[in-house]
């Protein structure tokens, strides 16, 4: 429905950018990437990801809903140069790394990403999670609390409350072929509008490969995958256990957020769901950084980037490692 009441919206954007559907489809495995690209069986599915290498104190990264690593274009060198050995995955069903048969839940993914840093010779990691891999790396911290020696949430899911009906309503809204009905329109809507508030050529980027991967054969696993990732993330709630969290976690929200609350079904302030992040996670340190939207790592960078390291330093002498 929103999407019909936007449609003027959608034509005024379409006339003021790029057509990226006729430059024809992208497969996956030419994303562009930060890093060059490995490949790992894990638990019977390809699964993708970089690495910087080094000695340093791994620090892994789980993107977020309907995304994949390189949204962490910005964090990736920075850390690494700050000394960090930074991995990055594309989680199954994602970019560069197989579409399996699988539920998609946080626990399915968590248990994954315990069995990935196992295949790759990690033992733990501080771990970074955006949005859905936020909640997925809570959900790492909950079941596999060895894996995890302190947390760094963007924007994470996982906090937000939805009422029955709420979650029933999006469980039936996003159909396993909804990803592959989205219009280049609604996309360009989504990623100038709600997902990022600051449209950098990066940003293009990722809308460009985005809609032209959605001519390509294997989308239609993606779209199953961001269908069963969007149940999983309401079937599999955490936030009745945020209480539970032991190692040091720091939460970064934008202050502009448009996508939590989620504005149709609960409306309120991101800065309200902070404080219920900061009062359930027990020692967590809460960072707002203004106008900044849902991809705060990708909005502002640099405020990100700096809060994180400064995290990092300080809770260094806690976090194993």
């Amino acid at each position: 429905m929103w999407s019909k009441l936007a449609a003027p919206m959608f034509a005024m954007l379409a006339a003021c950018g790029p057509r990226y559907a006729q430059l024809g489809p992208l497969p996956a495995e030419q994303l562009w990437s930060p890093l060059p690209v490995q490949h790992i069986e894990v638990d019977g599915v390809d699964v993708a990801w970089v690495d910087s290498g080094g000695n340093g104190k791994p620090l892994v990264m789980v993107h977020g809903l309907s995304s994949y690593l390189s949204f962490w274009e910005y964090q990736i060198p920075y850390f690494a140069q700050q000394g960090y050995r930074v991995i990055a995955l594309d989680l199954p069903g994602y970019g560069q790394s197989g579409r399996p048969d699988a539920p998609m839940t946080p626990p399915w993914y968590a248990d994954l990403v315990a069995d990935f840093m196992d295949g790759i010779g990690v033992p733990d990691a501080v771990v970074m999670g955006h949005s859905m891999g936020g909640q997925i790396s809570l959900t790492l911290a909950l079941e596999h609390p060895e894996k995890v020696d302190a947390l760094v949430l963007s924007a994470p899911a996982g906090i937000e409350r939805f009422s029955k009906g709420s979650a029933q309503f999006l469980e039936g809204y996003w159909s396993e072929s909804r990803a592959l009905e989205t219009t280049e329109e609604e996309l360009r809507y989504t990623f100038t509008r709600v997902v990022f508030n600051r449209v950098d050529p990066g940003v293009e980027r990722l809308l460009e490969e985005r809609v032209r991967m959605q001519h390509t054969p294997e989308f239609r696993g993606t779209s199953v995958a961001v269908a069963r990732s969007i149940r999983g993330m309401l079937q599999y709630p955490v936030v009745d256990r945020l209480g539970e969290i032991n190692v040091p976690t720091l939460v970064i929200y934008g202050s502009d957020d448009r996508m939590i609350p989620n504005p149709i079904l609960n409306g309120g302030r991101t800065s309200t769901i902070a404080r219920q992040a900061q009062q359930a996670i027990p020692g967590s340190q809460i960072v707002m950084v203004p106008k900044a939207g849902h991809t705060v790592h990708h909005d502002d960078p640099e405020a990100f980037n700096t809060a994180v390291e400064a995290f990092l330093t300080r809770v260094a002498g806690r976090a194993r490692g």
